[in-house]
């Protein structure tokens, strides 16, 4: 059977930014959880193999995220490449913070709610993997909590439509994944020659 072809690789435009230490302002709402709880030996692991990455390839064309930002997210509540984000990175604070409180009355209605999960939740970190442009590590969520909560999240977003006033045009505003995942590195350059081959390999 033939392999699929590969991806076409297109760099990520923030992950070059961080990877030349700048920081363009930007301003997006994440729903997040894991957040720095993920096994204590994964930040070797993954330092392992952005080594490896590096060793099998010669090419630097990856850009890890830290481990102290590792989490996974439930749901983008404001992409920061959408419209409204943008506008609102060059807003001031006090607009800014008048939206986050908008979010806040709609999070804190979902967390209400008696379907919300309450228990902990046991999820499994799988091995990483490189499904197209951006390495990701799948999370196995054995209860289901997580899509709960999105699910929770869309029913508040959508009925009424929009009673907190945030602007919200899901496809363009939000965005709720449909696996559970923590990335941990994105292209910043496209990999050179045949290196895409021998990336899929190390992962």
């Amino acid at each position: 059977m033939e392999e699929a072809p590969a991806p076409t690789v297109r760099p990520d435009p923030y992950a070059v930014s961080l990877a030349k230490g700048d920081h363009p302002a930007t301003f997006g709402i994440i729903l997040t959880t894991l957040w720095r709880t993920a096994p204590s030996d994964l930040s070797s692991q993954l330092e392992s193999l952005r080594e490896e990455v590096l060793r099998a390839t010669g090419d630097d064309c990856l850009y890890f995220y830290p481990y102290s930002a590792l989490h996974c997210t439930v749901a983008s509540l404001l992409k920061f490449t959408s419209g409204l984000g943008k506008h609102l990175a060059k807003a001031d604070e006090k607009e800014q913070t008048a939206y986050i409180d908008k979010w806040k009355a709609l999070v804190d209605k979902v967390y209400s709610h008696k379907d919300f999960p309450r228990k902990p939740a046991k999820v499994t970190f799988q091995r990483p993997e490189l499904p197209g442009t951006t390495a990701i590590i799948l999370i196995e969520n054995q209860g289901k909590e997580v899509f709960q909560i999105r699910d929770l999240l869309k029913q508040e977003c959508k009925e009424p439509p929009d009673k907190y006033h945030l602007q919200i045009n899901i496809p363009e505003i939000t965005h709720f994944p449909n696996i559970v995942h923590s990335s941990v590195a994105r292209f910043k350059s496209p990999p050179k020659g045949n290196n895409n081959v021998c990336l899929k390999e190390c992962f």
